[in-house]
């Protein structure tokens, strides 16, 4: 009766049940089947099932489970330690709107790859945060870029969202005139080279082949962030050394440079497995993970390692006013949204009033990166004055299950979840 129901399952054209060539090219992955059966057995009952399954799976013939992943995860795990000289496999990034140097060094200090937002940074701000973050570690970090793109800041859109925030900014004191402008990038890349910072992340597409090759050529491991596989793909061709697939429940800026908005909204579990499948680097997990089931499900699946955001948020090092830690304790997985409210192209942040008025007053939004910029006066005295309905706070759908602690406690605590998985 089992093997039944599992040719029905897994192949309703009746094809038998052991044959590789028709497994692959079957709709359903095969390595979200196992991770679910992985995860299920628990009772006698479901090791019978366990029992019944094929002894050869994919291109590769291993015995019973051990070829969850069709690729060594293990050798892929190391590689990742190796190209960025870490001791665990574990990337701490902490959202916009509360990244701090401190935060980044922390992350290194246990162990893990901390990364320091730099996209939105002049030289003289970045030259000040590496030198922050190297004066709190001697162990590597990362710093986070958005490769170059074109955008045209609209005049006239921008006048109407001020006409229209005035009253606001008049009741927060947000009086001195703002510059709006993105740094170059050009100015940025140099910037990056000349301190030799030990890594280098790309979120929202990949670099082109001069900046690669240098690079390449002074030893900086790079990683890149993909929220599709197209995506990822893409970022493989350029020669990143790993790649975060960073699933819908994922904070910040969603990546779709080779496919529309729509189609890059893809489930962490989908995104995961699919990456690990096709990718022949080191694939990083990234969702919104703060639970020990979210990190044995990445192991199950064959990837290298995961990435912290949302644990993070409640760090003694995370620079969020007391006042908000109680907040977040209480929030629900709805809690956060998909909005182009704050940076003009779609990103997760945690839902709050601010996120309401340009929908509600039907207010037009810049394109990328101007929105960011246009607002960040008033992302800024949010976070001073510890205004949570008007602040910036990229996070996640599980934001709400993040704990408290030190930095290093979390990172130990979650790269336990991965030894015992």
């Amino acid at each position: 009766r089992l093997k039944d129901q599992r040719q029905l399952f897994l192949f309703p054209h009746k094809t038998p049940y052991d044959n590789s060539r028709h497994f692959n090219e079957l709709a359903i992955n095969r390595q979200v089947f196992f991770a679910i059966l992985v995860c299920v057995v628990e009772t006698e009952e479901n090791a019978v099932l366990l029992k019944t399954m094929p002894r050869r799976i994919g291109r590769e013939r291993k015995e019973g489970f051990e070829m969850i992943a069709t690729q060594n995860a293990a050798d892929k795990t190391q590689k990742f330690l190796d190209d960025f000289k870490v001791s665990k496999p574990v990337i701490g990034l902490p959202g916009l709107g509360w990244d701090t140097p401190e935060m980044a060094a922390a992350v290194s200090n246990a162990g893990g790859l901390g990364v320091l937002h730099i996209g939105f940074k002049t030289e003289e701000e970045i030259e000040r945060d590496v030198a922050k973050v190297r004066s709190l570690t001697d162990k590597p970090f990362a710093v986070l870029m958005f490769p170059q793109k074109e955008s045209i800041l609209d005049a006239e859109k921008l006048r109407l969202q001020d006409t229209a925030l005035s009253p606001l900014r008049e009741d927060l004191g947000c009086t001195a005139v703002r510059p709006i402008s993105a740094p170059l990038f050009d100015n940025q890349f140099r910037k990056i080279v000349e301190l030799k910072v030990p890594a280098v992340g790309l979120r929202l597409g990949g670099l082109r082949e001069p900046y690669m090759e240098e690079l390449e050529a002074n030893g900086t491991p790079v990683f890149g962030i993909a929220s599709n596989l197209r995506d990822a793909k893409v970022l493989v061709s350029s020669g990143v050394n790993a790649v975060v697939a960073a699933g819908w429940a994922e904070e910040g800026l969603l990546s779709h440079e080779e496919i529309s908005k729509d189609q890059a909204e893809i489930d962490s579990l989908v995104l995961w497995s699919e990456c690990a499948r096709a990718l022949r680097v080191p694939v990083l997990g990234a969702g919104s993970i703060t639970t020990q089931d979210q990190v044995r499900v990445l192991k199950a699946l064959g990837l290298a390692g995961f990435m912290l955001s949302d644990a993070l948020l409640l760090v003694k090092e995370s620079p969020i006013p007391d006042s908000w830690r109680t907040k977040v304790m209480y929030l629900a997985d709805s809690a956060s949204e998909m909005t182009d409210t704050f940076m003009g192209r779609a990103s997760r942040y945690l839902s709050n009033g601010f996120a309401q008025i340009f929908p509600e007053k039907g207010l037009p939004v810049l394109q990328f990166p101007y929105q960011y910029f246009a607002l960040k006066d008033i992302f800024d005295k949010a976070l001073e004055i510890g205004r949570i309905d008007l602040a910036l706070l990229e996070v996640g759908q599980y934001v709400y299950l993040a704990e408290s602690g030190t930095t290093a406690d979390i990172i130990n605590k979650f790269c336990g979840y991965w030894s015992e998985a």
